[in-house]
C-alpha cells in the first residue's frame, strides 16, 4: 500500500512541474506541426519569378552568393517549381539570412535580413531551449524525463481504465460539474497516452542531440577551401550513382570543403523522413567522401534519426497536422488539471478526516 501510496504521489507531483513547462511547450509545439505552412507563407511574397520552363542551376547562384556573403553555411531544401526562384536559407554565428535567387541566372531577387527572428525560428527556440541556451536546452531534456515518468506511472494509475476507455465501455459522469470533469480528464487522459507517449519519447531522442551538441566544445575554425562547389555535379553525381536516392537538401558549410546531400530513398518507410539519409561530396575532388544510409545505421542512431518526423507528424498531410495539433495540446493541460483535481480531493479528505475529529472531542467532553 505505501509503494502504491508514493507512485500516486509522484504521479501526481511530477504531472505539476512539468505541466507548467508543457502548458507553454504544448502551444509552441501545435504550431510548430505547421512549420512548412508557415515557411510557404513567409517566402510566398518573394519567390515567385519568370521561369515557364522549370530549368535551374544552383551553381550559377552559389557562385554570387559566396562572393557576397563569404564564410557562411548555406542550405536549399528541394528544387525549384517552374516560376520559383531557389531560395537559400544562410547561416553565421547564430545569424540567418535567407536569399531568393534566379534559378538560371543566378541574381539574387531579394535577401530577407534577421531571418533568425521569424515565428517558427522563435517558437523552435522556446521549444528546444526556453531561449536560455545551452542550460534551457538540459531543463528541457529534464523536463521531458520527468513528464516520461508521469506518463509511465500514468499507466499505472489508469490500468483498471485502460481497456474499459479504449473500448468505449466508460461514458461521461454527468450527475454532478465535478464527476463530469472528473470523467472526461480520465476518458481524455487515457487515449491520449499513447499519443503523447510516443510525442515525449521522440522528443527525447531530439533533445537529447540538441543537448548533446551544445554540450561538444566549439569546432576550431576551418581553412577556407579554394576550390569551386560544384552542387549541380555533386547531385547529378549522386543520383546517377544511386538512382532511387531523393534529395531534400543541399548543406554547403561555411569552409566549402564539400557539399552534403540530405534525402531518402523511394522505398524507405514513411516514417524515416526526407532528411535522414546523406552523402557528402569532397569539393575539391568531386567524389563521394562518405555515405550514410539511415536502414543501415544502429538502431539508437535510426530512433534518434526517425524521431523529428513523428514528433512533428511530418509523415503525413494536413488532416494529419491537425490531429496533433489537437492532441498535442492535451499533455499541459491534463497535467495540471490533473494535480488540481487530486488537490482537490485531499482537501476534502482532510476536511473531512479533521470535522471527524472534532466531533469526537466534543463527545468526549
Amino acid at each position: 500500500m505505501r509503494i502504491t501510496k508514493y507512485i500516486y504521489y509522484s504521479h501526481q507531483y511530477c504531472g505539476l512541474i512539468v505541466g507548467i513547462f508543457l502548458l507553454s511547450m504544448s502551444l509552441s509545439g501545435s504550431l510548430l506541426v505547421f512549420t512548412d505552412e508557415m515557411k510557404s507563407a513567409q517566402e510566398e511574397k518573394w519567390i515567385k519569378t519568370d521561369n515557364a520552363n522549370g530549368h535551374y542551376s544552383y551553381d550559377a547562384s552559389f557562385q554570387n552568393i559566396r562572393r557576397q556573403y563569404p564564410e557562411w553555411e548555406a542550405l536549399t531544401y528541394e528544387q525549384p517549381h517552374k516560376n520559383e526562384a531557389v531560395v537559400y536559407l544562410l547561416r553565421k554565428n547564430g545569424k540567418e539570412k535567407k536569399v531568393f535567387v534566379h534559378p538560371t541566372t543566378g541574381a539574387i531577387l531579394h535577401v530577407d535580413e534577421g531571418a533568425e527572428n521569424q515565428l517558427r525560428r522563435q517558437l523552435l527556440q522556446w521549444h528546444y531551449s526556453f531561449f536560455a541556451g545551452t542550460p534551457g536546452k538540459i531543463t528541457v531534456f529534464i523536463v521531458g524525463c520527468l513528464f516520461l515518468l508521469s506518463l509511465l506511472t500514468g499507466f499505472f494509475v489508469y490500468r483498471k481504465s485502460i481497456w474499459k476507455v479504449l473500448s468505449f465501455k466508460v461514458k461521461l459522469n454527468r450527475r454532478s460539474k465535478k464527476a463530469f470533469y472528473s470523467s472526461a480528464h480520465r476518458i481524455v487522459g487515457v487515449w491520449s497516452l499513447v499519443f503523447t507517449t510516443l510525442i515525449v519519447t521522440s522528443g527525447l531522442f531530439i533533445s537529447w542531440k540538441v543537448t548533446s551538441k551544445a554540450l561538444k566544445p566549439a569546432a576550431k575554425a576551418k581553412t577556407i577551401a579554394a576550390s569551386t562547389v560544384r552542387i549541380d555535379h555533386a547531385k547529378a553525381l549522386v543520383e546517377s550513382q544511386f538512382p532511387s536516392f531523393e534529395t531534400h537538401l543541399i548543406i554547403v558549410g561555411g569552409d566549402y570543403s564539400n557539399v552534403k546531400l540530405l534525402g531518402r530513398y523511394r522505398d524507405d518507410p514513411f516514417y524515416y523522413g526526407k532528411y535522414y539519409s546523406n552523402f557528402t561530396v569532397n569539393a575539391s575532388t568531386a567524389q563521394i567522401e562518405k555515405k550514410q544510409v539511415l536502414a543501415e545505421m544502429p538502431l539508437f542512431d535510426k530512433l534518434q534519426s526517425i524521431s523529428s518526423p513523428l514528433h512533428f507528424g511530418n509523415y503525413g498531410g494536413l488532416p494529419l497536422k491537425i490531429i496533433y495539433c489537437i492532441l498535442g495540446l492535451t499533455p499541459g493541460v491534463l497535467s495540471v488539471t490533473g494535480f488540481l483535481l487530486w488537490l482537490q480531493k485531499r482537501k476534502k479528505k482532510s476536511g473531512h478526516h479533521l470535522r471527524t475529529q472534532n466531533k469526537l472531542q466534543k463527545v468526549g467532553a
